[in-house]
């Protein structure tokens, strides 16, 4: 589809949020920064299928 003119592209579960103080800024990164360790006990990772 990426190769498609004019194809619209959703992507799925995605909201906007605006970030209103430097405490949530940090939590949001610390966030980011270390779920990818927490993807091996997802029991929707591919691996633990």
């Amino acid at each position: 589809m990426r190769n498609t003119p004019a194809a619209l592209v959703w992507q799925r579960n995605y909201y906007e949020h605006i970030i209103q103080s430097e405490k949530e800024y940090l939590n949001i990164e610390a966030y980011i920064e270390n779920n990818p360790a927490n993807w091996g006990k997802d029991s929707l990772w591919p691996e633990n299928r």
